[in-house]
């Protein structure tokens, strides 16, 4: 009998399991995902892989936006966001995301399932590509991927199939303008959207000799005539090159150029095959994420233009990259040196294809972003994501091998990275120069700036690397024939027209070994010397071992966290003066110059981070320099002195040297909480008129107008903001007052007061001291009334 109802019950669990999942298949996928939209994200990633298992083409074609906008934000505003999920914060949800999109993932699989019917596209809008003159509107209406308003004769979308649909929603998370929310809290590297990044670059862009799974070419794809067509020449076939947006070329795939016998057909049927994801992913990169600033507005920003023509066209060019934006064109750089080092001796695919002349196709482009990022970028520390950027694409020979990362010092550069320096002539000069004014600008005792000087010199040291620069220079001159300058006849040729390709047509050289930059070298050193005898000073008690007087301890003891802040401040004051020794000794053996001598300590000048030593520090002989206007023009110049004043929040000030760093943190937020709550009532108190009213004027900080600044995209915007009457307690967080009080508590307890009567006798003192200053305030405006009564009254009786 029992036997009998088991097998009953499991019976009807089956038949309500399988009704259970006929229902769900019977409603439509559309309707699955937005009710798993309403669960956990971990839930939904669930439902999407099953949602692509088991629906049929025609269901998943409306899901696939569906995906795109949750993903990536577009409309709905209520994605997970990519950028701030880690795997430290939710490992669970990351995982679960990490796969969902993973090139092998469910969301992939999706768009291989809608590449089976041709008839499938989607709209993007080319109001996402960030300059639409640059997009190659010849090869896109040749392959009629352009779409057009029914009432104006303007393309508004591109018509893409579902893989190139996905990946360009995927590649413009990265740089949506309404998204940038998320630049201030953004993890970085850590977050998922970089692990997928890194993800798909491994995959489409393999470096490892293994081609990523072939699938159908999609339909309606002429490789002759679509965006993603053909590389250019060799930069060495032809003196006069061509920047075209093109990547696989039909005629570069005969046997002469493969070295194989095999067809040219057979070789282009094959191409295409492999090849035809990671073109599109290129070319969708190249115009999302380097084409915000146009070669025009490059050119006006070369050196030699009026300052005042410079000075316009900054204000008018407010495009600046995102931290995010910066950090994936550095993972974008070191991957693709990677890819382009993995190519084999014999060009037998389209795959080969693309490692050979990848940098062809992305050199103009990242030339003009990076040249307008360097212009643009603010004074600060985070320069560094730059400079590493600018660095790790000047040192292909560091990615060579993923198993083998080489580091960038004492290190031999091989002799056949020589075309590489020839055709990059002016990332290794240009750059260089501007970056050697920037330094000029900034604060060197700072340990990130010393540290970034040092990084600068010891990539430039590396042996071999100077002779290549010379040389390649030495090309450039008329009067110097390319045998005599010990580089190819082809290279030579070619070198003034890569530059010419790069810059303006009236662009002037400017050598990097010449006598400008070696002045330049000259003044950085000098300024180097006396940032680093301030350091010296400031080091010296500590390591001579002097004894600490009793009031350093107090204020120590005081300060809590003093001691630790002051110790780790002189570790990093001991690491800014090692890179700056470092840099000094490898940049005047660079540029052959002498190290200048240290000064005299200046007693005027604080050698702290943050404290403007070189801004103060005039360097004798560059006054009668040639580049005096270009640098002391600046109004960053050394030789200008300027009053700064905080003009923000004056509630949320630096913490001064004389103030108790906890005290001031807790008051703060018990002001804030009484602020926040009673704010209405204390304004009401505060404007009243009579004794209450002149009671809480003493006891409340006046109203005040500070300025904050917004900086989000292009020119950053002043707000003026109002503090109504508050509550502020940082006065009493002062050093003195506690000094002074616990002065009293000591007394108070030698002369055997008690600590109650001690706190009410303090109070008591508080109140009668605010009921004065209240009551002679009152008497005051009283008093005039009187006398101005008395005065009207004697004129009228007269």
């Amino acid at each position: 009998m029992l036997a009998r109802k088991l097998s009953l019950g499991s019976r009807l669990l089956f038949v309500s399991g399988s009704s259970n999942m006929k229902m769900s298949l019977q409603l439509p996928a559309i309707v699955r995902l937005e009710n798993a939209a309403k669960t956990t994200v971990y839930h939904w990633c669930e439902e999407v892989g099953r949602i692509v298992e088991e629906y049929g083409v025609k269901e998943l074609q409306s899901v696939l936006p569906l995906l795109t906008d949750t993903l990536f934000e577009l409309h709905a505003q209520s994605g997970w966001s990519l950028r701030t999920l880690t795997k430290a914060n939710n490992p669970r949800d990351f995982d679960m995301v990490a796969h969902l999109l993973s090139p092998r993932g469910p969301v992939v699989h999706l768009c291989y399932k809608l590449l089976g019917d041709s008839t499938i596209k989607y709209e993007f809008p080319l109001s996402y590509i960030p300059v639409q003159n640059n997009i190659n509107f010849r090869s896109f209406l040749c392959s009629g991927k352009l779409q057009y308003h029914p009432h104006v004769r303007v393309p508004s979308s591109l018509v893409l199939n579902a893989f190139e649909y996905y990946i360009m929603n995927f590649l413009y998370y990265l740089v949506n303008p309404n998204l940038q929310k998320y630049a201030t809290n953004s993890c970085g590297s850590d977050s998922v959207y970089f692990t997928i990044l890194e993800d798909y670059l491994q995959y489409f862009l393999p470096c490892n000799g293994c081609d990523p799974e072939m699938i159908p070419v999609p339909s309606q794809m002429s490789y002759g005539s679509t965006g993603y067509a053909t590389p250019p020449k060799s930069r060495y076939e032809t003196s006069t090159r061509q920047m075209t947006p093109s990547l696989l070329k039909k005629s570069s795939l005969t046997p002469s150029s493969s070295g194989a016998g095999t067809s040219s057909l057979a070789a282009e049927r094959t191409s295409h095959h492999d090849a035809w994801r990671t073109m599109m992913i290129l070319q969708a990169i190249n115009e999302l994420w380097l084409s915000h600033v146009t070669s025009k507005e490059n050119s006006n920003l070369q050196a030699g233009s009026p300052p005042r023509t410079q000075i316009n066209v900054l204000q008018a060019v407010v495009f600046l990259p995102s931290l995010d934006h910066l950090r994936a064109v550095r993972v974008l750089v070191k991957h693709l040196h990677y890819f382009s080092n993995s190519v084999g001796p014999n060009i037998i695919s389209g795959m080969d294809e693309l490692k050979r002349t990848v940098w062809t196709y992305f050199q103009k482009k990242l030339y003009v972003f990076l040249r307008h990022t360097l212009e643009h970028w603010p004074l600060d520390a985070s320069f560094r994501l730059f400079l590493e950027t600018w660095l790790s694409y000047i040192q292909p020979w560091r990615y060579v091998s993923s198993t083998q990362k080489g580091n960038d010092g004492d290190k031999v550069v091989d002799w056949k990275w020589q075309n590489f320096v020839a055709e990059n002539l002016l990332f290794y000069t240009l750059f260089l120069q501007k970056i050697i004014l920037r330094f000029l600008r900034v604060e060197l005792s700072s340990p990130k700036n010393s540290l970034m000087l040092y990084r600068i010199s010891k990539v430039y040291s590396q042996r071999n690397l100077k002779e290549m620069i010379s040389i390649v220079e030495r090309s450039l001159s008329d009067s110097l024939s390319p045998f005599k300058s010990g580089i190819s006849p082809h290279i030579a040729v070619n070198v003034r027209q890569y530059i010419n390709d790069l810059e303006n047509p009236s662009f002037n050289y400017v050598p990097l070994f010449g006598q400008e930059t070696t002045l330049q070298i000259r003044t950085i050193l000098a300024c180097s010397a006396r940032v680093k005898s301030n350091l010296r000073k400031s080091i010296q008690p500590e390591k001579l071992g002097k004894k600490r007087s009793i009031l350093s301890w107090l204020s120590d003891w005081f300060m809590l966290s003093g001691s630790s802040d002051s110790d780790e401040n002189g570790e990093d004051l001991k690491k800014a003066l090692n890179h700056l020794e470092q840099s000094s000794s490898q940049l005047a053996a660079l540029f052959e110059v002498e190290i200048p001598s240290e000064p005299e300590p200046d007693s005027v000048l604080q050698t702290t981070y943050g404290s403007p030593s070189i801004f103060r520090t005039p360097v004798r002989g560059w006054q009668n320099s040639t580049s005096e206007g270009s640098l002391l023009a600046s109004p960053l110049s050394p030789q200008k002195r300027y009053d700064l004043t905080y003009r923000g929040n004056p509630d949320t000030q630096p913490i001064r040297s004389y103030e108790i760093a906890f005290l001031v943190r807790m008051f703060h937020q018990i002001c804030s909480n009484i602020n926040d709550k009673f704010g209405p009532e204390l304004e009401q108190s505060y404007e009243r008129n009579d004794f209450l009213g002149r009671v809480v004027r003493q006891l409340l900080t006046p109203p005040a107008t500070y300025q904050e600044v917004i900086k989000k995209h292009g020119t950053p915007k002043v707000i003026q903001k109002r503090l109504g009457p508050r509550l502020c307690l940082r006065k009493l967080a002062s050093q003195q007052v506690v000094g002074y009080t616990l002065g009293i508590l000591v007394l108070s307890y030698t002369f055997g007061f008690a600590p109650e009567i001690l706190c009410l006798l303090v109070v008591s003192c508080a109140c009668a001291v605010i009921f004065v200053r209240a009551s002679y305030e009152t008497w005051r405006e009283s008093g005039g009334r009187i006398c101005i009564d008395v005065a009207d009254t004697d004129t009228d009786h007269n």
